[in-house]
């Protein structure tokens, strides 16, 4: 059977990807920095809310060093596209409390998440976050 004959990647796909997105909500709300490593690729591109890019490192020492610290952290309205067999995306709205800088902050986002199978596992490439108004 040739590709375009295969049809679209299976829901098995979409079922890994919702899977990936939980993982990283555990490991964000719980600042586990050992997941997020894990997660997160290597030349990952994170543009944040206020259109700055952010490298892996940077998402990461947010967490190691307690500048973030998430009390709250609920995926809603979840979005799922298979792109491939091998990549996704991921459309979430995330409802956020916790402390950024030692300031208390709450709100309401939508994160787009490009997530690929790298090595048999999934990991974000690209994340784009904007605050709903």
């Amino acid at each position: 059977m040739s590709a375009s004959e295969a049809g679209p990647p299976s829901e098995d796909i979409l079922a890994e990807i919702e899977a990936a997105e939980q993982r990283l909500r555990h490991a964000a709300l719980h600042g586990n920095v050992a997941a997020l490593d894990r997660i997160l690729a290597d030349d990952l591109i994170y543009v944040d809310q206020n259109g700055q890019f952010l490298s892996k490192q940077d998402d990461i020492d947010l967490h190691r060093t307690g500048a973030l610290k998430l009390t709250r952290l609920v995926f809603s309205d979840i979005r799922l596209r298979a792109i491939s067999e091998d990549a996704g995306l991921a459309v979430v709205r995330v409802d956020v409390r916790g402390h950024a800088a030692g300031v208390a902050f709450s709100a309401t986002m939508r994160y787009s998440r490009v997530w690929r199978r790298i090595a048999g596992d999934w990991r974000v490439i690209s994340t784009q976050s904007t605050f709903i108004a």
